[in-house]
């Protein structure tokens, strides 16, 4: 009689452990879920956000938005977060992206009291890019950034696309419309894919638009001026690249560049030492304006039988308008020069290049941006 009361203790004392193992994670799941939803409380240095909320709000004065500092609520955000910030000065930088799905946005109105109006405006030190983009899918739009020109620090600019470390998978991002200068680049790309750089305007940097080693590049529609060395500067092997519609003016050089396969429509050069600078085969240069320049292009300083015997340039310039063209016959392209060989050792033979447009616009192209 007792072991059958033992028994039956034993099977009822098992099935009410396997009852209560299957509400107790069911409760705790339920708790888990509406984790999502619970108010953040208790934390002086954060407002009282939801994690469920998908717009979060920045203005500089106390007490009209969720946050008044644009890197707290970037660090704050989740992925797939709206980030809005409204017209103020914001002193500072190092304001890392690193949420996939994250859209960045100035807005040129205040969201409560005061009277700013414009971009948004972010004021760095120098010391580290304004806006650093170190995830995939993101938008940053509608800033002004000023950031000093700092010789010290590398990645010191306005707005820095990509990783300085393994693995380098940012892809699909977007930099529009924003105002850039007084600063050592004012937009660099490293190491990304499906990249749009598109309606900024850039000016009084080093290098207006820095790219290296970027794949699926579209910039178009940006205005770029008084750069100290190139508006657009490309380095390493870019290869399938679009520049359509900027309008460089007043640098040293228009665009510096060394790649291949890639197509520059309709752009504007006026005022460049230099419109061009290759160091790549294959790229189709067409329906742009060089005006006020001393001089179009300048190839691939090398060897004079490389490029002569070995591999000739392929670029193709086609129907480009030149100021400085008579109206009579192809426009010669003259660039500056390439190292022949060195028959006396330290001693280089200087040849001058040159190229052909053999269909060149007898009228400057209206490029509206």
């Amino acid at each position: 009689m007792r072991n059958c009361l033992f028994w039956k203790g034993l099977v009822l004392a098992i099935i009410i452990l396997f009852i209560g193992m299957n509400i107790i994670p069911s409760a705790t799941s339920g708790l888990t879920n509406y984790k999502n939803i619970i108010t953040v409380k208790d934390e002086p240095d954060k407002p009282e956000l939801t994690h469920e909320k998908n717009i979060i709000t920045v203005d500089d004065e106390p007490g009209d938005a969720d946050f008044t500092s644009i890197k707290e609520a970037v660090n704050y955000s989740s992925p797939g977060d709206t980030i809005k910030v409204y017209s103020g000065t914001y002193l500072e930088q190092g304001i890392h992206i690193e949420n996939d799905n994250i859209a960045l946005l100035g807005i040129s109105h205040e969201l409560g009291e005061g009277d700013d109006s414009g971009n948004p405006f972010i004021k760095g030190n120098g010391t580290i890019a304004a806006i650093w983009v170190g995830a995939s899918h993101v938008i940053v739009s509608n800033f002004t950034i000023k950031n000093p020109y700092n010789h010290t620090y590398y990645h010191t600019g306005g707005i820095y696309v990509g990783k300085d470390y393994p693995p380098f998978e940012q892809e699909d991002i977007i930099i529009s419309d924003c105002i850039i200068y007084n600063t050592t680049w004012g937009i660099y790309d490293t190491d990304a894919e499906n990249i749009r750089i598109i309606n900024n305007n850039i000016s009084h940097c080093r290098h207006g638009i820095n790219i290296d080693f970027s794949r699926n590049f579209f910039t178009t529609g940006n205005v770029i001026s008084d750069c100290r060395d190139s508006g657009i500067h490309l380095y390493g092997p870019i290869f399938n690249r679009n520049f359509s519609g900027n309008r460089i003016s007043n640098c040293e050089f228009g665009i510096d560049f060394g790649g291949e396969d890639n197509i520059f429509y309709g752009n504007d050069f006026e005022n460049c030492s230099l419109g061009i600078r290759f160091s790549g085969d294959g790229n189709i240069i067409t329906k742009n304006n060089f005006k006020n320049y001393s001089q179009e292009y300048s190839p691939t300083i090398g060897s004079w039988f490389y490029k002569f015997f070995l591999f000739p340039s392929k670029n193709s310039w086609i129907g480009n308008y030149w100021d400085t063209w008579k109206g009579i016959g192809p426009k010669i392209i003259l660039g500056s020069y390439v190292f022949g060989w060195r028959l006396i050792p330290n001693w280089p033979l200087f040849i001058q290049w040159f190229d052909f447009d053999w269909k060149p616009a007898k009228e400057p192209y209206d490029i509206t941006i």
